[in-house]
């Protein structure tokens, strides 16, 4: 007996790819490849900015800050790249920063390009050796923005905080608005006469302890700051001071601006630190209201000394100002710890110790 074969209409019938199913299927591989390259290319972003920050700390601990924090997350995936630091805490040499939390948001697609936001309360204290401590609070944080290069190095910063209160020798002192600002060039300066860091500072509405001389009264309306580090921004320590000193290192003030009732000062010039280490200065001051200033300072004066001080006043004033009011335009120095408005003393100062 023969073999049976098996019967051919049997067998399942292949199944042909017809044009639908290949479109289809060319339709999902377009949608979801780039979906899944974009989820890993965003998913090593996020790895590069937490290494980042950790590489950041671990280079401020092995320069001496004190860097700590209660736990770093990365996350705001598929449109933005959110760094978020609990209880962040900076403390480097005579300077301590304490927050609740710091937030750092970039657009994936813009990482160079960060919005800052600093929630709930942040604390800053400075404290120099022989000085009365300042503490600045935050109740209500901050907010900002810096921009980066994709090298690493800062391009630019600015940060705001409004309703602040400035602790000065216990004495509270609010502040409306403060506003910070920072740039540095592309590459280290190699050379003198080149800035380093350019550092903007504006204060609105300074509340001043009781005991303000009456005739200036306690409301500062406006202070502005504009400066130049000449040369590579040195550390705030002597050593690296000395150095930066040394090498011609300067400050360039464009701008040091006061509005304080009756008194508007604007100030340029130069800093620079002497061989101990100690601020001298040749600024070039524009004075509205001098008389106020000399007011206020005359009880600290001699007899003779206010009647000399007024006599040079008089000779220095030019009717310059709004409506022909009298402007003093007079040097300001700064040398051996005593600050001088021409050739008039007016002032001790402290010693600065690094």
């Amino acid at each position: 007996m023969p073999p049976m074969r098996p019967n051919a209409t049997s067998q399942p019938p292949r199944r042909l790819l017809t044009g639908r199913r290949i479109a289809t299927i060319l339709v999902l591989m377009a949608v979801l490849l780039p979906a899944i390259a974009y989820s890993l290319w965003w998913w090593q972003a996020a790895r590069t900015v937490r290494d980042g920050l950790e590489s950041w700390v671990a280079d401020q601990r092995a320069n001496g800050a004190v860097v700590e924090h209660g736990g770093l997350t990365v996350h705001g995936f598929p449109f933005a790249l959110r760094a978020e630091l609990d209880k962040p805490h900076l403390a480097t040499r005579g300077a301590d920063w304490q927050g609740a939390r710091l937030v750092a948001e970039a657009a994936p697609w813009n990482p160079t390009r960060i919005a800052l936001a600093f929630p709930g309360e942040h604390r800053l204290s400075v404290v120099q050796p022989g000085q009365p401590p300042v503490d600045i609070l935050a109740p209500t944080g901050g907010s900002g923005d810096v921009t980066m290069r994709m090298s690493g190095t800062l391009e630019r910063l600015a940060l705001r905080f409004t309703g602040l209160t400035a602790q000065v020798a216990g004495q509270p002192v609010p502040v409306a608005a403060l506003d910070v600002g920072a740039a540095q060039p592309d590459q280290p300066p190699a050379e003198r006469g080149v800035a380093g860091l350019t550092l903007t500072l504006t204060a609105d509405g300074l509340t001043l302890p009781d005991g303000m001389p009456p005739n200036l009264g306690r409301e500062v309306k406006r202070t502005e700051l504009t400066l130049r580090v000449m040369g590579n921004p040195p550390r705030p320590e002597p050593a690296s001071l000395s150095a930066w000193s040394r090498d011609g290192g300067t400050v360039e003030v464009d701008r040091l601006a006061l509005d304080w009732g009756p008194l508007a000062a604007v100030l340029s010039g130069t800093l620079a630190l002497d061989a101990q280490l100690q601020p001298q200065a040749a600024l070039t001051a524009e004075i509205r209201g001098a008389p106020a200033i000399l007011d206020a300072v005359k009880p600290m004066m001699r007899p003779n000394e206010a009647a000399i001080a007024r006599t040079v006043l008089t000779m220095l004033a030019r009717p310059t100002g709004p409506n022909g009011e009298p402007v003093v335009t007079a040097p300001v120095t700064v040398q051996d710890r005593s600050l001088f408005v021409g050739p008039l003393r007016v002032a001790a100062l402290p010693k600065l110790v690094w």
